[in-house]
């Protein structure tokens, strides 16, 4: 069977995500270890994710408490699923910017040396699968807030004239943003 493995699994991308790709008939691999709960308060846990997915998708949804920023750990899981992983959706992250000033060593860990991890991991396991990376829009400071949207029924859109309507590319500049 084909396999996704989707970090930050119980997080809110990361939960439908794993709904997803669960539906389109993949076995997925959730990492996910809470970390939310340690970053935010137990209130901010995402436990009761994890069993909605466990519950909601039986036998094509398996957790794995991992820590991403454990190498080993990644590397063992990697090996052990090898190249049945056609996918992995990276979803796991430390979002916060106040978190990241308070504790950068965390946030480097979680975002850079686990994202690190993971890659590598994939390169050695899984070299065929592809690797969807996530981000936050806060990468990109306030520059979204001075695009023209168009509010449809259901969300908010890029007006469709304008040249990031197909969406963001990466000359988006972060020039002298204010919150980035």
């Amino acid at each position: 069977m084909s396999i996704a493995v989707v970090t930050g699994s119980a997080g809110l991308i990361g939960a439908e995500a794993s709904r997803h790709f669960a539906e389109l008939g993949l076995e997925v691999v959730g990492i996910d270890n809470d970390l939310r709960s340690h970053f935010f308060g137990e209130e901010a846990s995402t436990r009761w994710q994890q069993k909605n997915l466990e519950e909601s998708l039986g036998e094509r949804y398996r957790h794995v408490e991992i820590d991403i920023r454990d190498q080993s750990a990644v590397e063992k899981l990697f090996q052990e699923l090898g190249a049945e992983i056609q996918l992995v959706v990276h979803t796991a992250a430390q979002p916060s910017h106040d978190w990241a000033a308070r504790d950068p060593h965390t946030d480097f860990g979680v975002n850079a040396v686990g994202t690190l991890n993971l890659l590598e991991a994939t390169r050695q396991s899984a070299p065929e699968a592809v690797f969807i990376f996530t981000s936050t829009n806060k990468v990109y400071g306030d520059t979204p807030n001075q695009l023209p949207l168009v509010e449809t029924e259901t969300r908010w859109e890029i007006e469709p004239s304008h040249s990031y309507a197909a969406g963001i590319r990466e000359d988006m500049s972060i020039d002298q943003t204010t919150h980035s």
